[in-house]
């Protein structure tokens, strides 16, 4: 495995990968509270990513538009688009393979699915334009840089983000990524939690109105409104395309379920397993199940908490009145709450957050997105047939989903924007996986016993995924004729 804690599970595993008291070739699954926590990396590394994405840019500039108006997106959004995440790691965890495995040997009808999941790697690294846009406008906030060489302040500390980005990702360690995501998230968390409840009494009237559903009204700081606004939170509030990917290979380093022995080399199917191990794997598939739900509690929370700090301290504002909350300027001037609320110094410890939290979101993605590259080409036989390595596929991959959001900026320097047209554009992908893991999750007869039994999850699972993608379908045209008018 790969930490000690799941050396500690395995202490009865022998050699060739196999219980020595039962022949199970599947570990147990954690039985205590330290154990179940000691296999939350890829959940807090998901969290982390996803905290830094949707939550960290799209939720304050909700709550700055529209004060409390909305805000019933939130809990819609986290607790049902986390059952479709669920089963799609479910999956993995239960067969050995990833859904991008699955999907390449089912029938053309469903296998197009996998093209799709393969370039919305690129839409996302579009997406990413708003992270990377969005942690370079805070840096220069805070450490003003002049013009370096023909680029603008905000272009060098562009740079300098994707440069300390590719020296982590490009160590291809799964275990380094996993403490520095956890780290920052809990950082960026206990912070924004702070002033929220700061400024409770400013938005405490307006919650109950604002959980009732209701159409939200234009956004100028994301250049999108009503329908197509809940499309743009349907992609990045909760499990967005790049975190759930990436979550599904980080269950697969941490060897969980039936990844185990697939990583030790033992040749399993599950048409051959005993009762015994199907036990085992159905408890690795709840350890999933918790996993995601503590992850949606925790996205849930902290989206509400931005949410309520931004209505509170920027709704109003001259700002806000003018649509100048955007370009590289959202997290600077989301650093007012701080200033308003505690002080300068507040502001500073703000920025550096946030900057963290964006960087997570970088760097976890691109993780998780390059080894579904590299998994990609695998499949095509691109390692057997010519001589190239994994590891070079993976790091020229991560070069370019880094290289992708730094140019546009450059060009552009619109990073909500590009932000806004990527949330869109690969919101059906995230639907489309749902629904697809569900699909094989029932069709894969080789051992019925594994099959989902919870029926209000599937329910939950299904409805997240025809939401996303009639949510985005529905005005997405005329949306993007707008945007780019």
């Amino acid at each position: 495995m790969s930490t000690e804690s799941a050396d500690a599970v395995q202490t009865s595993m022998g050699a060739e990968g196999v219980d020595a008291a039962t022949d199970a070739r599947i570990s147990e699954p954690p039985a205590s509270l330290r154990e179940f926590f000691s296999y939350m990396g890829p959940a807090w590394v998901f969290t982390a990513s996803q905290i830094g994405g949707g939550e960290a840019l799209s939720v304050p500039v909700g709550g700055a538009y529209l004060g409390m108006q909305a805000i019933w997106l939130i809990p819609l959004i986290t607790f049902t688009k986390i059952f479709g995440q669920y089963y799609l790691v479910r999956y993995g965890v239960m067969s050995g393979n990833t859904f991008l495995d699955a999907l390449y040997s089912q029938p053309k009808w469903l296998k197009w699915i996998f093209y799709y999941v393969f370039l919305g790697g690129l839409v996302y690294a579009i997406g990413l334009s708003g992270h990377l846009g969005e942690t370079a406008g805070a840096a220069q906030n805070l450490l003003s840089v002049g013009a370096v060489g023909g680029l603008s302040g905000t272009d060098f500390w562009m740079i300098i983000t994707v440069v300390a980005g590719l020296g982590i990702v490009m160590l291809r360690s799964y275990e380094i990524i996993e403490k520095v995501s956890t780290v920052l998230l809990w950082s960026f968390l206990a912070l924004i939690a702070f002033v929220s409840l700061f400024t409770a009494e400013q938005w405490i009237g307006g919650l109950a109105s604002g959980l009732v559903p209701s159409i939200p009204g234009y956004v100028d700081g994301l250049g999108v409104g009503g329908l197509a606004f809940v499309a743009t939170m349907f992609g990045w509030i909760g499990a967005g395309f790049g975190p759930t990917v990436a979550y599904v290979w980080f269950a697969k380093d941490k060897t969980m379920g039936m990844f185990e022995p697939k990583a030790d080399g033992v040749n399993i199917n599950k048409s051959d397993l005993s009762d015994e191990e199907i036990s085992r794997l159905k408890g690795w598939g709840d350890m999933v199940l918790w996993q995601n739900m503590i992850s949606s509690v925790i996205l849930a929370v902290f989206s509400f908490f931005m949410w309520t700090a931004a209505a509170a301290t920027l709704h109003g504002t001259e700002i806000v009145a003018s649509g100048e909350l955007g370009g590289f300027e959202v997290v600077p001037q989301m650093a007012v709450i701080f200033t308003t609320v505690y002080g300068e110094w507040s502001a500073i410890i703000f920025l550096l957050s946030v900057m963290a939290a964006l960087f997570s979101t970088l760097i976890g993605p691109l993780y998780g997105m390059s080894r579904l590259w590299e998994d990609a080409f695998a499949i095509h036989g691109v390692f057997d047939n010519y001589n190239i390595t994994r590891e070079t596929v993976f790091r020229l991959t991560v070069v370019l989903f880094a290289v992708i959001p730094l140019s546009l900026n450059i060009l552009f320097e619109a990073p909500l924007f590009l932000f806004a047209i990527s949330g869109i554009l690969f919101a059906p992908a995230v639907g489309l996986m749902y629904l697809a893991a569900l699909y094989m999750s029932y069709t894969d007869v080789d051992q019925p016993g594994l099959v989902p039994i919870r029926r209000w999850a599937v329910g939950l699972a299904v409805f997240a995924g025809v939401a996303l993608i009639a949510a985005t379908m529905f005005e997405v045209y005329p949306t993007i004729m707008d945007l780019i008018g």
